[in-house]
């Protein structure tokens, strides 16, 4: 008797979806938005309505079970009245290369990410009072998803998305991290990496020494230990920022 040769679907490293590419029943591809551990980020349209939304295509292998992305459905799902949160629409299981591939779909946020941002001002950092408005809607942001008994776990220039308007800065989280359940010393991880994003805002290492007392401060030379005590949680740095004396700047 012949053994019969079982041909088995290669793993995907990469989706390459080009734009004009149909996904699904409903959407179309117009660009990649990014990559990353757990699967890609791609700009699409609605072929109904031509409604842009953004869509996740999660890898086979690394959510095989589809519990990745399910538990990031439900969390932006708990987490939909927060304004720093994208707000979620639906999923749906698309077939690609002969295997099935989660397509959670989103809204789709105009900014860009705070990273590429950053690098469009003089010297790569931005000015004090720029920097502190950010750090300032960041904090507001976090804390509506910890009040919410949540956290995000990834908080870095790269997950921020930032849209000017007018004076003030419209920033959403995206790639929220599954770390388990919540607990406080993952809400303070948030604290402790939104203080990170003010200090590349600034320039980082090469432009600490320079940097005014009042957000010397904050940074609080980039020790989680001080930054803890110091604030606590983002509530604490979100009451400092509406509170310190703007005198030490001048």
């Amino acid at each position: 008797m012949t053994a019969k040769k079982i041909k088995t679907a290669s793993r995907i490293e990469s989706f390459n979806f080009p734009p004009g590419r149909k996904v699904g029943k409903r959407y179309v591809i117009e660009s990649c938005l990014g990559r990353g551990t757990e699967g890609e980020v791609y700009q699409l349209h609605e072929i109904e309505t031509r409604i842009k939304r953004a869509g996740k295509f999660y890898y086979p292998h690394r959510d095989p079970k589809q519990k990745i992305s399910t538990r990031h459905a439900r969390k932006l799902n708990t987490l939909r009245y927060c304004p720093i949160v994208l707000q979620y629409h639906h999923s749906e299981i698309i077939t690609v290369r002969r295997q099935k591939v989660v397509a959670m779909i989103s809204e789709l946020c105009e900014g860009e990410p705070l990273e590429h941002w950053i690098g469009r001002y003089p010297g790569g950092r931005l000015p004090f009072y720029t920097a502190l408005h950010v750090l300032y809607n960041l904090m507001r942001g976090l804390e509506a998803i910890h009040m919410m008994g949540e956290y995000h776990a990834d908080v870095h220039s790269q997950n921020i998305l930032i849209q000017p308007c007018g004076v003030r800065f419209n920033l959403k989280l995206v790639d929220f991290y599954d770390w388990g359940r919540p607990a406080l010393y993952k809400q303070r991880q948030d604290l402790c990496d939104a203080v990170a994003v003010f200090y590349e805002c600034l320039g980082g290492r090469a432009c600490y020494a320079k940097l005014p007392i009042p957000i010397k401060h904050i940074c609080a030379g980039m020790r989680r230990d001080l930054i803890i005590k110091r604030f606590g949680n983002v509530t604490g740095l979100r009451r400092y920022l509406e509170t310190f004396d703007w005198a030490g700047m001048l």
